[in-house]
């Protein structure tokens, strides 16, 4: 057979659709069950399926390891500027298969894309593997893993069942709006008036509860904005869009911060120093806590450089120092400046910038003296227990770190071994986007 024929039959033709004057998209998809490599031109980007785009199987068993599963490497590279959606549809799952333990993830080289699991998937299905990602010249390749995880328990019917999964591709010449875009656009776009607080002129969004601080960093306020935002599969809560965070390389990117909508429970700080990067709860949340959440949640987490700065100061300060003070260069002696990592905790000036400044007229140590205008509007104040922050304490160090008490005020006189609610604090990766919800708490804004 001619092997321009051979080429030929493999190399899809794409087709091209409009979509106003500057968007187009270009999608591919094939019933094609050939156990070859396939390679697809889909708008510009060039995909080659390692062993074809279908995934078959009738006699998966449990393994200890994703790679004694299925694996299949995915090449990708473009002409121009292209963004890629790759997904994988459902085309047949038998009943046995839907359970936790029949897992599929995606790796770029090491690095985890996305994952999860079939407990709840039918046929017609389709799962998001890549969204939006942006194909170079230079080949990509991502491998994608199904299987069966033995270390899980593994149901007796999950043997001898049938599953066909297929591939499919489509392609943009449009940048996809990143999560941070979706909520700087409603900031934005909404009318803004000016407040002052402690001689500090902020733009205040009120229709749609949001502010700029002294960053230039867009943040929700009042006492329950449209902020919540479905997270390993709980109710989270978005602290704001924040610039320049760096993920420790120095790659500075605008990230979301979200904080779970509620303490997981009451820990100590540490047994006996202020000192982040070696702290009890630090340790926790960065390892047990962590490795809890779902494949698909911990994808989404990127690290990030935490400035580690503290003040010798407890009362008289406002949102704009506390903010100021964590990015100084205050700390006890021999204390680290910054720590990278993935999860953390709010800071005084988070708790202090949730609040309605355009009310509250006092700092920090006095909000207890004014609920109704000062603690009260700050929807970080969800808990009638005090609460940690991440912020150290320079003047009773090396033994104390800035709290939020449970009256609402903020004080640093408080030992790390104490134990108070602890509320996980993270950024997501720049890239996560915001597939739908408005970010209420009955309809609360989805990530993919």
């Amino acid at each position: 057979m001619d092997k321009k024929k051979i080429i030929i039959g493999l190399i899809l033709v794409m087709g091209a659709i409009a979509l106003g004057s500057t968007l187009a998209w270009w999608t591919w998809s094939t019933s094609s069950n050939e156990q070859t490599n396939v390679v697809v031109t889909v708008g510009g980007i060039t995909i080659n399926y390692e062993d074809g785009e279908n995934i078959t199987n009738n006699n998966l068993i449990p393994t200890s390891t994703k790679e004694k599963g299925i694996s299949k490497n995915i090449t990708v590279s473009s002409t121009g500027q292209v963004y890629l959606d790759l997904n994988m549809a459902v085309v047949t799952l038998d009943d046995g298969l839907k359970d936790a333990s029949f897992k599929y993830e995606i790796y770029n080289g090491s690095n985890l894309v996305t994952g999860g699991n079939f407990a709840n998937s039918n046929a017609g299905d389709n799962i998001v593997l890549l969204s939006g990602v942006e194909v170079t010249s230079s080949p990509t390749t991502y491998t994608l893993y199904i299987w069966i995880d033995g270390n899980m328990s593994n149901p007796n019917t999950m043997y001898n069942q049938n599953f066909e999964l297929r591939l499919n591709a489509e392609a943009t010449d449009e940048k996809p709006l990143t999560g941070a875009d979706t909520i700087t656009n409603i900031y934005t776009t909404a009318d803004e008036t000016e407040v002052v607080n402690n001689g500090v002129t902020y733009n205040y969004a009120t229709e749609v509860g949001m502010m700029e601080d002294i960053g230039g960093n867009i943040r929700y306020y009042g006492a329950d904005p449209n902020n919540y935002v479905t997270f390993n599969n709980e109710l989270w809560r978005i602290i704001g869009v924040f610039n320049n965070i760096d993920d420790g390389t120095g790659k500075k990117e605008t990230r979301i911060k979200i904080a779970r909508s509620e303490s997981i429970g009451n820990y100590v700080w540490d047994d006996n120093e202020n000192e982040w990067s070696t702290a009890t709860l630090q340790t926790y949340l960065n390892g047990t806590y962590l490795n809890s959440l779902s494949t698909e949640s911990q994808a989404m987490i990127g690290n990030a450089k935490w400035n580690l700065e503290g003040s010798s100061l407890y009362k008289g300060l406002y949102a704009n120092d506390y903010y100021t003070f964590e990015r100084g260069t205050t700390v006890y002696s021999g204390r680290s400046t910054e720590w990278t990592g993935k999860i953390a905790l709010m800071y005084a000036s988070d708790y202090m910038y949730a609040g309605d400044l355009s009310k509250c007229s006092l700092d920090g140590y006095n909000w207890d003296s004014d609920q109704t205008n000062c603690r009260d509007t700050s929807w970080l104040r969800n808990t009638s227990t005090s609460q940690w922050t991440l912020t150290p304490s320079s003047r009773y160090s090396p033994w104390c770190v800035f709290y939020v008490y449970d009256s609402g005020d903020v004080d640093s006189y408080n030992y790390v071994s104490n134990s108070y609610a602890s509320r996980p604090v993270l950024y997501l990766n720049s890239d996560v986007t915001i597939t739908g919800g408005d970010g209420s708490s009955g309809n609360p804004f989805t990530l993919g």
